[in-house]
């Protein structure tokens, strides 16, 4: 079968973009490309520390991962740079900060939203059967709709030669149908994926439908409707948790490597338990917003006794934040 050519575009911002403009084309068409977020040397240099973990790392070999592909999970402990270069870069943590919402931002430039107007009150039904009662009001497209964001996923995935186009599929289905697949409800994941080298269709540059995110469930997309997230190293693809994608097949000699991870609030599973993944004492190696990120840190109106909430790794006054 022939292939059949595609009217579908995935728009690309410069670094004097504003956030607002890039959150806006990410929550109209579920998928935007960055450019030049890190130097290709920088890239060159997370590539190489992940290098030893590849050579026994896990290899597919199902429906949903190619054989022909390999995956370092829960790099983040592997070195330090991981997190400074990836994790706390500030044009990544404002568009999360935009797209997800929460009360309690990450990157430094990022205004403080207004607290959501909620507030309990003790009732009487007139009988003494007193009850706690939560009032108020809450615009989900204007927040906050989270106490805080922090890691969901996280994986280096290398396409090897051979390797065949992935299905199409939601990231976000991993937690359905407790979280439903619904477009009137909130971002509850963005993912990141840093090219390691250059992405191209001929190496598996990964295939996405733009304004999937606003679909239902139901309806399939069609080959006129994926676009290809071509993009030099350094560049990243991000991309709405209700957005079809997948990876490409790579038709050439070389492996094509990307290192993925993603943000969601903090009331969300991880896919992957990173306190356990990255331990105490890995993570206390790391500056305190990464370690808040690696979900060391308590959600709103939480305690842990004889714990720091905001640094679980940390002793401090246990009670409500």
């Amino acid at each position: 079968m022939g292939e059949t050519m595609s009217n579908a575009e995935i728009f690309r911002f410069g670094a004097e973009k504003s956030t607002a403009q890039v959150a806006q084309a990410l929550l109209r068409d579920g998928v935007v490309i960055l450019d030049d977020v890190l130097p290709a040397a920088v890239v060159d240099r997370l590539s190489e520390k992940l290098q030893p973990h590849f050579d026994t790392s896990q290899s597919g070999g199902d429906a949903f991962m190619d054989a022909a592909t390999s995956t370092v999970t829960a790099f983040w402990g592997i070195h330090p740079e991981f997190s400074e270069q990836l994790l706390l870069n500030q044009r990544i943590l404002e568009l999360a900060d935009a797209v997800l919402l929460p009360e309690n931002p990450m990157a430094a430039s990022t205004v403080r939203p207004a607290k959501a107007s909620y507030a309990a009150r003790l009732a009487d039904p007139g009988d003494g059967c007193l009850q706690i009662v939560s009032e108020g009001t809450w615009d989900p497209a204007r927040g906050p709709n989270c106490h805080h964001y922090r890691l969901v996923a996280g994986d280096s995935i290398r396409l090897h030669p051979g390797c065949k186009d992935q299905p199409l599929h939601r990231d976000q289905g991993v937690w359905e149908p407790y979280v439903p697949n619904d477009p009137s409800t909130p971002q509850h994941e963005m993912i990141f994926n840093l090219a390691a080298i250059n992405f191209t269709e001929a190496n598996g540059a990964t295939r996405f439908v733009p304004g999937s995110h606003l679909w239902p469930k139901e309806r399939l997309a069609t080959r006129g409707e994926v676009a290809r997230a071509e993009m030099p190293k350094g560049a990243v693809a991000v991309w709405l948790g209700r957005t079809l994608h997948g990876y490409g097949a790579n038709h050439t000699d070389v492996p094509r490597p990307g290192i993925i991870f993603g943000f969601g609030p903090d009331w969300l599973t991880q896919e992957c338990n990173l306190c356990l993944a990255v331990p105490p004492e890995v993570a206390r190696t790391l500056p305190l917003q990464a370690i808040q990120l690696l979900g060391y840190r308590a959600g709103g109106g939480n305690s842990l006794k004889g714990r720091n909430a905001e640094n679980l790794l940390e002793p401090g006054k246990s009670g409500a934040l």
